[in-house]
């Protein structure tokens, strides 16, 4: 007959070990959660509720997704889980595609119809068949280049059988020069996420009589936009993010004045596409001349921690 004293440690040992197995199930399902969020947005979107049904044991699932410190509960619980992962679970294989937590870092403008590519993530527009707005994040070793810039806008913003009256801005000189000024504004600052996507107001003859243009693509009638919009949120090493935005027409007629006459309020976009930006970044005192930036960070400061 088995003795008490032996039955109450077999039950120990049961005990600790269905813990330590759960615990480490656990942690190899928020570490596939995490790896799978940074292909999916959707996932991404809804991880705050996926941590409660993974998770048996308290965790920093935010600080651990972002690499944020850790508390001292979870640094050890880090370093132990480290190195079980390290001899016993097998490295999930590498899975092609964007990081998409670098693209998401400042959240999504909206959440309908992502699509995530290498360098890039998106979001079409059903009605229009076309991107409602493009997010990229441009380094000192990932600067745009021009040709390549105009390609992916002319796919991403005009459906394949319709006319270049979509995208006609693209090809303006004061377009063009706003590229090379985000090229710039990286050289100078390090980091950029730039957001790209049309705007549709309607046209006015002044008698309070308005009209959206259309054009025929296939079988169908799609809008054409009446302006494009870039937000620009800029990172530098010592200093907070900040935000500038700029408004082109989207029309032939070549537009006048200096690049810094289409600046934007970053609010006027938003109500004009029901889009959301960075929250809480101001804005900072950008002076272009030639091919010199001078940007003052004084007074541009985030209220809240991002």
């Amino acid at each position: 007959m088995t003795e008490p004293r032996n039955i109450a440690k077999y039950v120990l040992f049961g005990a600790t070990g269905f813990v330590c197995g759960a615990f480490l199930q656990q942690q190899i399902s928020i570490e596939n959660l995490y790896d799978a969020i940074k292909r999916d947005p959707y996932l991404y979107n809804i991880r705050q509720k996926l941590y409660p049904v993974l998770s048996t044991f308290p965790t920093d699932h935010e600080a651990r997704l972002w690499n944020r410190p850790l508390g001292l509960k979870d640094k050890i619980s880090q370093l132990l889980m480290s190195t079980l992962f390290k001899y016993f679970v097998p490295k999930p294989l590498e899975q092609p595609g964007a990081n998409i937590l670098d693209l998401l870092k400042y959240g999504l403008p909206s959440a309908a119809n992502l699509l995530v590519h290498q360098d890039y993530i998106m979001s079409r527009g059903r009605e229009t068949n076309s991107a409602s707005w493009l997010c990229e994040h441009f380094c000192t070793d990932s600067l745009p280049v021009e040709d390549q810039q105009l390609s992916r806008y002319e796919v991403v913003f005009v459906p394949r059988e319709a006319n270049s009256a979509i995208g006609r801005v693209f090809r303006q000189p004061m377009w063009q020069e706003l590229e090379r000024y985000v090229t710039l504004l990286v050289q100078e600052c390090g980091s950029v996420y730039a957001y790209t996507g049309p705007i549709f107001m309607p046209k006015t003859n002044g008698r309070e009589q308005y009209w959206q243009e259309y054009i025929e693509c296939g079988n169908t009638a799609t809008p054409v936009p009446s302006h494009y919009f870039k937000v620009l949120i800029v990172e530098q090493s010592d200093d907070e993010p900040t935000m500038e935005a700029y408004i082109l027409r989207n029309e032939e007629t070549q537009a006048v004045g200096e690049l810094c006459d289409y600046r934007a309020c970053i609010q006027d976009i938003e109500t004009q596409t029901g889009l959301r930006f960075g929250k809480d970044l101001l804005v900072p005192k950008v002076t272009l001349n030639m091919d010199n930036i001078e940007i003052d960070f004084t007074d541009a400061s985030v209220s809240e921690p991002i």
